[in-house]
C-alpha cells in the first residue's frame, strides 16, 4: 500500500471536516441566536436594549445573529413599527442594504409611531447616501418629537459646522448643553465656534466649563489661553499655557505657534517672539534656531525666519505655520513680495488655511483682481468669518450681477455683524426683484420682496441713523405705501444732506399726493409742494429727478403744457429716465406724433428692459404706425414681454400677429389660441385667427372664427370685415 494518501481519500477527509465544522458552526450560531432572544425577551419594547445588542453584535462581527432574528420577526409582522425599526437599525449599523433601511424607517414613520429614534436613524441613512439636506430634515423631525435628544442636536451641529455655518452649529451645541450640562466635549465645541464667531466672552465661559468638567484636557487650557491673548491679557494667556504644559503628555509646537500668531496680529511683537521660541523648543526641526530669536526686532525676526525656511525643506503643518508667520512678519515691514512667496507656500502645504488665502487675496487685489477674488472665495469657503473679506466679495458679486452669490454672502455678513451698507444693498436688490415680479403679475411674491426691501432699509437706518441715503430710501418705501411716516424720513434726509435735491423733490411729490378722509382731501398746501420742488431745482438745475417731479405735479394739476416742458427737460438731462420717456410717449401718441412716441418708448425700454407695459405699447405703436417697416422691432419687443408675462392675452395676440407677418402661420395660430383661452370674447384675436386659418386653407375653421367675431361685437368694424371674409370663403 502506498505511503501517500490517494486524492480520493484526501477529498473525503476534507469534506468530512467541512461538514463537521458546518454542523459545529450551525450549533454555535443557533446558541447565539437563542442567547440574543433570551436577553431581548426580558424587555422586548426597550429600544435602548435592542440598539445596545445590535451595536455589540456589529462590533464583535456577529451581526448575522440580529439580522436573522429581526428578518424573521419582520417577515411574520411586516407592519410592526418595532420590527421595521430594529431591522433598519441593524442594516444601518452594519452599513448594508441602506435603501431597504430607508424604506423600513419610512414604513415606521407612516404607521404614526412617534419614535424620535426612527427619524435619527433615517437621517443617518441619508448621510450614508450623501443626501445631506434630507438628513438634516430628518434630524429636525427627531428633535421636534424629542427636544432632549442631545445626540441629534450634536449631529445637526456637526453638519452645520461642516458647512461653515457657525451660528447654527453653535445654536445646536448650546441646545445639547442644556441637556448635558456637564459634558466637557460639548462645552469645548461651543468655545471653538464662539471663538470663530469672535464672541470671546462666550468662548471664555465655554472653555472654563470644559476645564471644570475635565481638568485633564490640555487642549481646553490652550484654547482658553488663546482667548485671553485675543482679549489682550497676555499674562492670563501664558498662565493657561503653563497649566496645559503640566498635564500635556505629548506637547506639540502648534499651540505655541498659534499663540505667536495671535500676539503678532495684536502688534505685541515681544510676546509673539517669546511664543515662537517656546514652539521651537518643542520642534526638533527648528530647535537649533531658538537662541537666534533672543532680543530681536520684527525686521530681524522676519529675516531669520525666511533664511531658516529657505535652508530646511518644508513638508509639515508646522512648516506651513512658520511660512504663514513669516508672511505676516514681512507684511508688517511692508515687504509684500517676500510675504507673498511665504503665503503661497502656506496654501501649497496646507490648502485649507483660510487666513493665508485671505492675506493672499489682499496682496493680489491691485495687480491680479481675479486671483484676489478666487483667494477670498476660497478663504470664506474654508470658514473664514472676516466681515471685511466677505464685504469685498459682496461688492464684486454685485458688480458682476451674480445675485445668488451676493445674497448668500450678504446673509453671512449679517449673521456676523450689523452692517448698514449690506442691508441697504439688499434693500435695493429686493426692490429690483419686486419690480420684476410686478411685471410678471406675480403680486404675492412682489409684496414679499417689497416687505424684505422695507425691512433691510429699516435695519440700515436703525444701525446708522445719520446716513442720509438710508433715510431717503426708507422714506421712498413708505411713500410707495402711502404712509405718512415717509415725511419723517425725507425730512431727516434733508437735515443730514441739505444740498441734495432728491430729499426736497421726493417730499414735494409725496405732499402733492397725500390725502385723508373719505373725500380724499389733500393734506398739504400746493404752495408747500411747489416750494420743495423749486428748492430742488434751485439746488441743482440739472437734476433730472427734480424736473420729473415737477412734471408729475403739473400733470396732477392738469397743466399738461408745463408737465411736458419739465419731462422734456428731464429726458434731456437723463435720456434713461424711463418714467419721463413713457409720459412723453403717451402725450406724443395722443397728438398723433407716433414716431416720436415710438422713439420715446424705445429709450424707456433701453433704460428699463423689463417694463412689460412699455414693451407692449412700443409693439402696438410699431404695428399701428408703420407695420411694414417696424413689425420686426415689434416682434423682438413682444418676445421679451412674453418671457416675463407668458399669460397675457394681449401680448400673445400681438406676438401671434408678428409671427403671422413672418410667415410662421402655425405658430401664430398656437399663440392666438392661447390668447383666446385667456380672453375668449376678444373679437380681434378671433379675426386674426380666421385670417391664419384661411392662409393655410383650413376654411371651415376660418369660417368658425369669423362667425365668432360677428357674435361677439355686432357693431364693430371687424364684424363687417368678417362678413366680407365669410362671403369670400363661400366662393371657395
Amino acid at each position: 500500500m502506498s505511503a501517500k494518501l490517494s486524492w480520493h481519500t484526501i477529498c473525503i477527509l476534507i469534506f468530512t471536516f467541512a461538514f463537521s465544522s458546518m454542523a459545529e458552526n450551525k450549533a454555535t450560531f443557533e446558541a447565539s441566536v437563542q442567547r440574543y432572544r433570551t436577553r431581548i425577551n426580558k424587555d422586548p419594547e426597550n429600544l435602548d436594549l435592542h440598539r445596545e445588542m445590535i451595536d455589540y453584535a456589529v462590533e464583535s462581527q456577529q451581526v448575522e445573529v440580529p439580522l436573522h432574528i429581526y428578518q424573521n420577526a419582520h417577515a411574520k409582522k411586516p407592519n410592526s413599527p418595532l420590527f421595521c425599526y430594529v431591522l433598519a437599525y441593524t442594516y444601518l449599523k452594519s452599513k448594508q442594504k441602506i435603501k431597504q433601511a430607508v424604506d423600513l424607517l419610512q414604513t415606521t414613520i407612516s404607521s404614526e409611531s412617534q419614535f424620535w429614534e426612527t427619524y435619527r436613524a433615517l437621517g443617518e441613512c441619508y448621510l450614508l447616501q450623501e443626501e445631506t439636506r434630507l438628513a438634516m430634515n430628518a434630524f429636525y423631525q427627531s428633535v421636534q418629537i424629542q427636544p432632549k435628544a442631545w445626540q441629534v442636536q450634536i449631529q445637526l451641529a456637526e453638519l452645520y459646522r461642516d458647512q461653515h455655518n457657525e451660528q447654527q452649529a453653535l445654536h445646536h451645541y448650546q441646545q445639547a448643553a442644556t441637556v448635558q450640562p456637564r459634558s466637557a466635549d460639548i462645552h469645548f465645541e461651543i468655545g471653538l465656534l464662539a471663538r470663530r464667531l469672535n464672541d470671546l466672552q462666550t468662548a471664555e465661559a465655554a472653555f472654563l466649563k470644559a476645564i471644570r468638567f475635565n481638568k485633564n484636557s490640555p487642549d481646553a487650557y490652550y484654547q482658553l489661553g488663546q482667548v485671553y491673548a485675543l482679549q489682550q491679557k497676555p499674562g492670563k494667556a501664558t498662565d493657561q499655557y503653563r497649566r496645559a504644559r503640566k498635564i500635556d503628555l505629548d506637547p506639540q509646537p502648534a499651540p505655541r505657534y498659534q499663540l505667536a500668531d495671535i500676539f503678532l496680529e495684536l502688534e505685541d511683537g515681544r510676546s509673539a517672539i517669546l511664543a515662537l521660541r517656546s514652539g521651537f523648543l518643542l520642534d526638533s526641526k527648528y530647535v537649533v534656531y531658538t537662541d537666534q530669536f533672543k532680543n530681536v526686532s520684527t525686521p530681524q525676526a522676519a529675516q531669520i525666519v525666511s533664511e531658516m525656511l529657505t535652508t530646511i525643506p518644508s513638508t509639515t503643518d508646522s512648516d506651513a505655520f512658520l511660512h504663514y508667520f513669516a508672511g505676516k512678519l514681512h507684511l508688517k515691514i511692508d515687504d509684500s513680495e517676500t510675504a507673498r512667496r511665504h503665503l503661497e507656500q502656506v496654501v501649497a502645504l496646507k490648502p485649507d488655511h483660510s487666513q493665508a488665502h485671505a492675506l493672499l487675496g489682499r496682496l493680489y487685489e491691485k495687480s491680479e483682481p481675479e486671483a484676489a477674488i478666487e483667494a477670498f472665495e476660497q478663504s470664506v469657503e474654508l470658514g473664514n468669518n472676516e466681515v471685511e473679506v466677505m464685504v469685498k466679495l459682496a461688492k464684486t458679486y454685485q458688480q458682476e450681477k451674480n445675485y445668488n452669490k451676493f445674497t448668500g454672502i450678504a446673509d453671512k455678513i449679517l449673521a456676523l455683524a450689523q452692517h448698514p451698507e449690506i442691508h441697504y444693498q439688499l434693500a435695493l436688490y429686493h426692490e429690483d426683484q419686486a419690480f420684476l415680479k410686478q411685471q410678471a403679475q406675480d403680486s404675492d411674491t412682489a409684496k414679499e420682496l417689497e416687505d424684505k426691501a422695507l425691512y433691510h432699509a429699516d435695519q440700515a437706518v436703525k444701525i446708522a441713523p445719520e446716513v442720509a441715503k438710508y433715510n431717503l430710501k426708507l422714506g421712498t418705501y413708505y411713500d410707495r405705501r402711502g404712509q405718512l411716516k415717509a415725511i419723517r424720513f425725507y425730512e431727516k434726509a434733508i437735515e443730514l444732506n441739505p444740498q441734495n435735491p432728491e430729499g426736497y423733490y421726493k417730499r414735494g411729490l409725496f405732499m402733492s399726493n397725500y390725502t385723508f378722509g373719505a373725500d380724499k382731501v389733500l393734506l398739504y398746501a400746493p404752495e408747500d409742494v411747489m416750494a420743495d420742488l423749486q428748492k430742488a431745482v434751485e439746488l441743482d438745475p440739472n437734476s433730472a429727478g427734480a424736473h420729473r417731479a415737477l412734471g408729475i405735479v403739473y400733470d396732477r394739476m392738469y397743466d399738461t403744457a408745463n408737465a411736458i416742458k419739465n419731462f422734456k427737460k428731464a429726458v434731456r438731462l437723463d435720456p434713461n429716465d424711463a418714467y419721463s420717456q413713457i409720459y412723453l410717449a403717451e402725450q406724443y401718441a395722443k397728438a398723433g406724433q407716433k414716431q416720436l412716441a415710438i422713439n420715446a418708448l424705445a429709450k424707456a425700454i433701453e433704460a428699463r428692459p423689463t417694463d412689460v407695459e412699455a414693451l407692449k405699447d412700443y409693439a402696438f405703436l410699431c404695428l399701428n404706425h408703420d407695420q411694414e417697416r417696424l413689425w420686426k422691432e415689434a416682434k423682438r419687443s413682444l418676445e421679451i414681454a412674453i418671457q416675463i408675462r407668458p399669460n397675457d392675452a394681449e401680448i400673445l395676440m400681438n406676438y401671434g400677429y408678428t409671427l403671422y407677418l413672418n410667415g410662421e402661420t402655425n405658430l401664430a395660430i398656437e399663440h392666438y389660441q392661447k390668447s383666446i383661452q385667456l380672453k375668449p370674447d376678444w373679437d380681434i384675436t378671433h379675426y386674426n385667427l380666421g385670417l391664419a386659418y384661411e392662409r393655410i386653407r383650413k376654411y371651415n375653421l376660418a369660417k368658425q372664427s369669423f362667425q365668432k367675431v360677428t357674435q361677439i361685437n355686432p357693431d364693430s368694424t371687424l364684424r363687417d370685415k368678417s362678413i366680407d371674409r365669410l362671403a369670400a370663403l363661400e366662393r371657395k
